[in-house]
C-alpha cells in the first residue's frame, strides 16, 4: 500500500487517530493535547499548500462491504477546487487560533477539548473532500459529536447550550438522510454526483421530488450556518462554549453550512431547471435570498440589544451568514463569489474578534460589556485589534469586509432584488450600532479600579491576533488574494469567470477598484492626523473632569466607579423595535412544539400501559390473523 496515494485520506485519518490517542492516553497532560493538537494542524496546513501545488486529485478506497444492491463500497476523496478552498481557509485560520489556544489553556484556564477540536479537524477535511455520501455523512457526524462535546466542557450553562445545539444538528442530520436516502435508493449509488445528477434530471418528469430534495437539504444547512428558523443556537453555543473554540465555531465551523449550500444545494437548480422564475432567478432560490436578508437584519437587532460580548459576536454572525444566503441564491457568478469571498474573510475578522475579546475576558474574567470599559489604556494591542475587526465587519474600507459587501450588494442588483437590499442596507447600518457598542463598552470610557492590575494579552495570544490584523488588511487592500482562487473555481460550478484581477473587480452594471479606494481611505486619515499633530497645542485633559465637568462625584453621592455608561446602550432603539423582538419567538415556537409533543408521547405510554391495552391488541391481531385465513 502506497501512503502517497491516500493522502486526503490521511488528512481525516490522521487528527482523529491523534485525538483519540491523546483523549485515551494523554490526559495527564493537557498540555501536551494542546501541542498536538497544534502540530496535527500545522502538518494539515503543509498538506494544503502541496495539494495547491499538486493540482486535483481523486483517492478511492473499496470496502468489501455488501450495501443495498452493490457488492463492495466504494469511499471517495477529491480535493475540487471549491472545497480545497474551503479546507485550506479554514486549516490556516484554525491554526492561527491554535497559536492563541497554545498560550490560553494554562493552569488557570485549561480545558482539555485539544483531543476533541483535533478529531474535529479530521472530520472538517472529511467534509470539504468527500465524494460519496458515506463518508460525508460520517464526516459531517463526528463534526457534530465533538463539536457537541466541546460545547458541553462541563459547565452546567455549557451542556444546556451544547444539548440546544445538539437537538438542532440533529434535525439537519435526519433531514440531510432523508435527502440521501432518497437519491440513493432511486440511483443505486453513493456517488454525491449521481445523487445531484439525478435530482437535477427531475425537473420536467418529477418536480415534486427536487423540491423535497432541495428543502432536506434546506433545513440540514440551515441548522449548521444558523438561518431563520434555526438561528438561535449561536448565542447559547458561541457564548457558552471555550472562549478560544468561539473563535473557531463563529469563525469557521458555522461555513460548513455555507459549503454544503454551495456544493449540494444549488447544482439541483441548474441548466435543467424549468420551474418558475422571480427576477429570472428560481423561485426556490428568491425565497432563500429573502430569508437571508431576513436573518441579516433580525441578527443585527438581536445584536444592537445584547450586553453579553460574546452573545452579540454571535447575533452578528448570524447576520452575517444572511449577507451569504443572500449572495448564493442569486445563483449567479458574481453571487457565488461574492458569498465564498465573504465567507473567507468573515473567518478571518471574526476570528480576530473573538479572539480579542477572549484576551479581555482571559486578563478579566469578565464578559458582560457594561461592567467593562477602558480597557484600551491597558491593552492597547488587543484593542487595536478589536478596533481593525469591527472596521472590517462593518464593511469600510480599508479592510477586507468592504470589497466582499460591496460584491453582495452588487449581485442583488444586477438580479433588481429591491426588497433583500433594502433589508441589506438597513442590516448594515445596525452593525454600526452594535459594533460601536463593542467598541466603546469594553475598551473606552472609564476604566474601573478593580482592572487597574490587567495587563496586555501574553504573546502567543498578541501574536495570533496580529497575524489575523495584517491578513484583514492585507486582504481588504488586495481583495485578489481571495477573488483569483476563487474566480478559478468558478467553472467548476458551471458559471463563467469575473473580469478581476489583485486589486479591483468588474461588474455587469458597475467597476471597483477596491485597492484605490483602500488607499484613498488610508491617505485621507493619515492627512488628517497630520494636521492633528501640527495643530494647537493640547493639553491633557483628567478622565473625571471629561466625565463630570470638573465637578467631584461624590458631592453629589455618585461613585467614580459608576460613570462608564454602557448599560442599556441603546435603550430608546430597543423599545422601538421591542414589540416585534418580544413578540415573536422562534424559541417558544419550538417550545410550544415541544411541549405539546411531550403530551402525545406521554398520552401514548398511558394508552400502552393501560391494562386493557393488551386485550384490545390481541383482539386486533385475532382479526388481522382471521383475515389472513380467510383471504389467504
Amino acid at each position: 500500500m502506497n501512503f502517497g496515494d491516500y493522502l486526503l485520506f490521511l488528512n481525516i485519518a490522521v487528527p482523529v487517530a491523534v485525538g483519540v490517542f491523546s483523549l485515551i492516553f494523554l490526559r495527564w497532560s493537557k498540555k501536551l493535547q494542546w501541542i498536538l493538537f497544534f502540530a496535527a494542524i500545522l502538518a494539515q496546513a503543509v498538506f494544503a499548500v502541496w495539494f495547491y501545488n499538486s493540482g486535483p486529485r481523486v483517492e478511492t478506497i473499496s470496502l468489501p462491504i455488501a450495501v443495498m444492491n452493490l457488492n463492495q463500497l466504494e469511499l471517495v476523496m477529491r480535493n475540487n477546487g471549491i472545497g480545497y478552498l474551503f479546507f485550506g481557509i479554514t486549516v490556516i485560520v484554525t491554526a492561527i487560533i491554535a497559536v492563541f489556544s497554545l498560550s490560553y489553556n494554562d493552569k488557570t484556564h485549561a480545558t482539555g477539548i485539544a483531543p476533541l477540536w483535533t478529531m474535529l479537524m479530521g472530520a472538517n477535511a472529511g467534509i470539504f473532500f468527500s465524494g460519496d455520501w458515506v463518508s460525508f455523512i460520517l464526516a459531517w457526524e463526528l463534526m457534530g459529536w465533538t463539536s457537541y462535546f466541546i460545547i458541553s466542557h462541563g459547565k452546567e450553562r455549557s451542556g444546556k447550550a451544547g444539548m440546544y445545539y445538539f437537538t438542532q444538528s440533529l434535525i439537519g442530520t435526519s433531514a440531510l438522510l432523508a435527502a440521501v436516502f432518497i437519491g440513493v435508493a432511486n440511483t443505486g449509488s453513493f456517488a454525491i454526483k449521481s445523487t445531484l445528477n439525478f435530482y437535477a434530471s427531475q425537473w420536467a418528469a418529477n418536480p415534486g421530488l427536487v423540491i423535497a430534495a432541495a428543502l432536506l437539504l434546506t433545513i440540514t444547512f440551515f441548522t449548521k450556518s444558523a438561518v431563520f428558523p434555526f438561528f438561535m443556537w449561536p448565542s447559547k453555543a458561541h457564548a457558552e462554549a471555550p472562549d478560544d473554540f468561539s473563535a473557531f465555531l463563529s469563525g469557521v465551523m458555522i461555513k460548513y453550512g455555507v459549503f454544503g449550500m454551495i456544493t449540494l444545494l444549488l447544482p439541483l437548480f441548474g441548466a435543467g431547471y424549468n420551474g418558475p422564475l422571480v427576477f429570472g432567478t428560481p423561485l426556490f432560490l428568491f425565497i432563500l435570498g429573502c430569508i437571508g436578508m431576513f436573518t441579516a437584519a433580525w441578527g443585527t437587532l438581536h445584536a444592537i440589544r445584547e450586553n453579553d460580548m460574546k452573545k452579540m459576536m454571535a447575533h452578528s454572525t448570524v447576520s452575517n451568514i444572511g449577507f451569504i444566503l443572500t449572495a448564493l441564491s442569486t445563483n449567479t457568478a458574481m453571487g457565488i463569489a461574492a458569498a465564498v469571498f465573504h465567507t473567507f474573510n468573515h473567518m478571518i475578522f471574526k476570528s480576530s474578534i473573538f479572539l480579542s475579546m477572549a484576551a479581555v475576558k482571559y486578563r478579566t474574567g469578565e464578559r458582560e460589556m457594561h461592567k467593562l470599559g477602558g480597557m484600551a489604556y491597558k491593552m492597547p494591542v488587543t484593542f487595536f485589534v478589536f478596533l481593525l475587526g469591527i472596521i472590517a465587519a462593518a464593511g469600510i474600507p480599508p479592510m477586507n469586509g468592504f470589497g466582499s459587501k460591496w460584491l453582495i450588494f452588487q449581485a442583488m442588483f444586477d438580479k433588481q432584488w429591491l426588497l433583500p437590499a433594502i433589508l441589506g442596507f438597513f442590516a448594515s447600518t445596525g452593525a454600526f450600532l452594535y459594533l460601536y457598542r463593542g467598541l466603546h463598552s469594553i475598551y473606552l470610557g472609564q476604566l474601573s479600579p478593580r482592572f487597574e492590575h490587567v495587563k496586555e494579552a501574553p504573546v502567543l495570544q498578541i501574536v495570533s491576533q496580529g497575524i489575523l490584523m495584517l491578513a484583514v488588511f492585507a486582504i481588504g487592500l488586495f481583495p485578489g488574494i481571495f477573488l483569483i482562487p476563487i474566480n478559478n473555481a468558478l467553472p467548476e460550478l458551471g458559471l463563467a469567470p469575473l473580469t478581476l484581477d489583485l486589486y479591483s473587480v468588474q461588474g455587469s452594471t458597475a467597476s471597483i477598484d477596491i485597492t484605490s479606494i483602500g488607499l484613498v481611505f488610508m491617505g485621507s486619515f493619515a492627512l488628517v492626523f497630520i494636521l492633528f499633530l501640527i495643530g494647537k497645542k493640547r493639553r491633557y485633559v483628567k478622565m473625571m473632569d471629561n466625565y463630570t465637568s470638573g465637578e467631584t462625584p461624590s458631592d453629589w453621592g455618585v461613585n467614580e466607579d459608576k460613570l462608564h455608561y454602557a448599560y442599556n446602550f441603546y435603550e430608546p432603539i430597543e423599545k422601538v423595535f421591542e414589540p416585534l423582538l418580544n413578540g415573536f419567538s422562534m424559541e417558544r415556537l419550538f417550545g410550544r412544539i415541544a411541549h405539546e409533543a411531550k403530551r402525545v408521547s406521554n398520552a401514548v405510554r398511558g394508552w400502552f400501559n393501560s391494562p386493557q391495552t393488551g386485550i384490545i391488541l390481541l383482539a386486533v391481531l385475532a382479526v388481522i390473523a382471521l383475515a389472513v385465513w380467510r383471504f389467504a
